[in-house]
């Protein structure tokens, strides 16, 4: 929380600067030795201190959380730059804006409409519920017995596992967590963009705009997400992943919506949105499978859950396979987008 309130503080300057009327500072050239690509050399060296603080309990509270926050930080600033290179993005202020919206109120609004989601979701499932009195019967169970005596995470992993290996759990979940999830960030996550409309945004600042307000919500999910002390290498390490996806599917979203309010091609529009979507729930329903699978191995349930199983392992791979291609497409797009400046800009 400090850290994103500090990376707020760019955006209040300016604005306060533009408030009284002064002029905002130009940037400045970055110094080679603090360039991103530069600086993502030394993520091997902070995942490295990051794993040897978190095994030792007497000082990973208080060096973790700074050496975290640099972990997550340092590939989602290449990430971003590698996506931005030459591309306009607008004023400074602009730039640190719609960053800003991307880091607080992007997760803010998305809380929010998933919590609702959740509600509305919980109450249509009572009605299957209804008629699976065993089902009924675990869940009170497992109720009763983690208000008598909270279990420690491993115990909570052995607790669950009956639950979360039944096929209507899985399906609830992932009909949830792999659609209406997407759904729903897929929409919001470009909130910095949304409050760009009427700016008469080229398709270009559109895709950069989402790429900043994409990156915001990477690196605010991500310090949260991964911030357990237990496999931290392991869970900082996947996060740059879901960076990539963040930012690839929220700038492309950037896009299409400039180009629908500047072109009115607002079908070009849905189904980028929905593009989104798909890789966006692929990628969690990957996740998931990995997840389920191992409580099925837990409750000895391979057999019994073949399917599951199966894309449990193969889920790691169509992760790689996914984060290396979301790669490949940020480095070809800005490519792209730059060549596409450089033909409209007349001789």
């Amino acid at each position: 929380m400090a850290a994103s309130g500090l990376l707020l503080l760019p955006s209040a300057v300016l604005g306060f600067l533009r408030m009284v009327g002064r002029q905002a500072p130009a940037p400045e050239r970055i110094p080679w030795v603090l360039r991103p690509t530069i600086l993502i050399l030394l993520l091997p060296l902070v995942l490295l201190a990051g794993y040897w603080v978190s095994i030792n309990a007497s000082l990973n509270w208080l060096l973790l959380p700074p050496i975290h926050v640099i972990a997550i930080g340092l590939p989602v600033l290449w990430l971003l730059y590698l996506g931005l290179r030459k591309l306009p993005a607008g004023s400074l202020q602009r730039i640190w804006g719609v960053f800003g919206s991307g880091l607080v109120l992007g997760p803010t609004l998305i809380l929010v409409s998933e919590l609702f989601a959740m509600l509305a979701f919980g109450f249509v499932l009572l009605v299957p519920l209804s008629t699976q009195p065993e089902l009924q019967q675990e869940l009170n169970t497992l109720l009763q017995r983690l208000q008598v005596s909270p279990p420690s995470p491993s115990g909570m992993n052995q607790l669950v596992a009956p639950l979360l290996t039944r096929p209507v759990v899985i399906l609830s979940v992932l009909t949830f967590i792999a659609v209406i999830v997407p759904l729903i960030e897929e929409a919001l996550k470009p909130i910095g963009v949304w409050l760009l409309a009427g700016s008469s945004l080229t398709p270009v600042e559109g895709f950069t705009a989402g790429l900043l307000s994409g990156a915001g919500y990477a690196l605010f999910e991500s310090l949260v997400l991964s911030s357990g002390s237990q496999d931290w290498v392991f869970l900082v390490t996947a996060r740059i992943g879901t960076a990539v996806i963040h930012i690839l599917t929220t700038g492309f979203t950037g896009w299409a919506l400039a180009l629908a309010w500047r072109e009115k091609r607002y079908l070009t529009l849905g189904l980028t949105y929905l593009a989104s979507v798909l890789i966006h729930g692929l990628w969690n329903s990957m996740t998931l499978m990995i997840t389920f699978s191992s409580f099925a191995e837990m409750q000895d349930l391979q057999d019994a859950l073949p399917l599951v199983t199966r894309l449990g392992s193969i889920g790691p791979i169509a992760l790689g396979f996914l984060t290396l291609a979301a790669f490949t497409v940020l480095l070809l797009s800005n490519r792209a987008l730059r060549r596409s400046e450089r033909a409209i800009i007349p001789a």
